[in-house]
């Protein structure tokens, strides 16, 4: 099978659209996607649904959409990323609203991989992996060979050597039996390595391969619509530095 992977949409429509639309030629079998639907952009509802409405495709829950559905959740969120959360909470029907809150926290799939949106570590602390150190305590978790992660908008490959990889355009990851690995899918819709074009990943479980995807999508009317939504400037800033 061959599974599109994507995380952290952010209620960027542009972007999501864009990534399906380049993903149509790429023969995928089913979407799995690692969560934050909302937050920061201007379409929450849209981008909810459209990921609901796609037959075949699985959800894991993101810290984002935790504190829509969950105000205790919000207590760490800054007054930027509040101002997300509550523009999102605003915007959501009632059945992106049941969808999100019907969501696990963790998939583990018949092809031998775990999708979540932090790690596999305590995924209900939305732990970031970043640094080895947080990559061994999630190995650990695993009883799986591959687990594919979001959550720091940053696309890399961990191993269980300690080893930290850039996961670039052109790049495919091989998974081999015999070392666990994560891949962080990076973001759609607010990518944070210097590289502005959305992000997605498509895993073909029978080859057992990874390739990442970076597409251009229409930046200027997602920061357009952020402004006119009345969010922070700066959520409109970001598209444009990729950062």
């Amino acid at each position: 099978m061959r599974f599109l992977v994507l995380s952290d949409i952010h209620s960027n429509l542009e972007a999501l659209t864009a990534v399906l639309a380049d993903a149509e030629d790429k023969q995928i079998d089913s979407i799995v996607c690692l969560g934050d639907f909302v937050g920061y952009g201007a379409n929450p509802d849209e981008c909810v649904q459209t990921i609901a409405s796609v037959p075949n495709a699985t959800a894991v829950l993101g810290n984002h959409d935790a504190a829509v559905i969950d105000s205790d959740q919000r207590e760490l969120f800054n007054p930027v990323a509040k101002a997300g959360i509550l523009y999102s909470e605003s915007r959501l029907g009632e059945d992106s609203k049941a969808y999100l809150s019907g969501l696990p926290l963790v998939i583990e799939s018949p092809p031998n991989f775990i999708a979540v949106h932090s790690s596999p570590f305590r995924p209900e602390g939305w732990v970031y992996v970043i640094e080895p150190s947080d990559a061994a305590d999630a190995f650990y978790s695993m009883r799986q060979t591959l687990a594919f992660i979001g959550h720091t908008h940053f696309p890399v490959v961990h191993a269980d050597n300690g080893s930290v990889i850039p996961f670039l355009p052109g790049d495919r990851v091989k998974v081999d039996e015999k070392q666990k690995i994560m891949i962080n899918v990076g973001s759609v819709g607010q990518p944070r390595d210097g590289d502005a074009r959305a992000a997605y990943v498509v895993y073909d479980s029978g080859q057992k391969a990874a390739s990442i995807f970076r597409v251009h999508y229409d930046i200027d009317r997602a920061a357009a619509k952020i402004i006119e939504a009345g969010l922070p400037p700066m959520l409109a800033a970001r598209l444009r530095r990729g950062y």
